[in-house]
């Protein structure tokens, strides 16, 4: 079959395949992510994101139907990331208290921004039926992540808790997010007691198997004393 040639004598071949749409999508997800975790929501410009995404300002509109989408999903991205950093931090935590407070001293310092980011993603997603799906999701991993972590650091350390990981997960970040939602609307700065009433929670904790037991027999005995 012969070649066809262009007027400038050229062979004449088709179009490659289209296959950088996700590529774009990431892009600007990743661009989108440090500037509104920084900025929040005003502070950042579409054109802005794909600016530093080498994309249009369409394409936002393309791959995630506006800026609010990109915004909510670039939020959870950001609390994921900061929770596996979070988390990541306690690895050498050596006892409950300092696992604890380690964790919160995260999220609340280093990791407060994408903290504060994602409140801001859940209050936009309050009426938006498509958005919330997107915190949801997002939600259901931190809790699954969350309590993963939490019962490997239990068979790691042998210490014991009086309630499921998945209960104290959920009431952990249930306290976070209170926290930044309390931030958002006073202005404040995150308190150490804030901070240490969210340490608290998770320090429900025994430290052993041992401690637990030394208590029951120090009761049975105190029994027998008084028979």
């Amino acid at each position: 079959m012969p070649h066809r040639f262009s007027k400038r004598g050229s062979t004449s071949m088709p179009p490659p395949p289209h296959t950088g749409g996700q590529q774009t999508r990431a892009d600007l997800l990743d661009a989108a992510v440090p500037l509104f975790v920084k900025e929040g929501f005003d502070g950042v410009s579409v054109a802005r994101i794909a600016q530093s995404a080498s994309a249009f300002p369409n394409q936002v509109t393309y791959h995630f139907g506006g800026k609010d989408a990109l915004f909510v999903e670039a939020a959870s991205l950001a609390i994921l990331r900061a929770a596996k950093d979070a988390e990541h931090a306690t690895r050498r935590s050596g006892s409950i208290d300092d696992h604890a407070r380690t964790l919160v001293a995260h999220l609340l310092g280093p990791g407060s921004d994408a903290v504060m980011c994602f409140a801001e993603a859940m209050l936009m997603a309050r009426r938006r039926p498509e958005l919330s799906r997107i915190i949801r999701t997002t939600l259901d991993r931190l809790h699954t992540a969350g309590e993963a972590a939490m019962v490997e650091t239990l068979m790691r350390t042998g210490w014991r808790t009086r309630v499921m990981p998945d209960v104290i997960t959920r009431g952990f970040w249930s306290a976070v997010f209170g926290l930044a939602v309390e931030k958002a609307a006073t202005g404040s700065e995150f308190e150490y007691e804030s901070g240490e009433a969210v340490a608290l929670l998770l320090m429900n904790l025994d430290r052993s198997l041992h401690e637990h037991g030394a208590r029951n027999k120090e009761n049975e005995s105190k029994d027998t004393d008084v028979d």
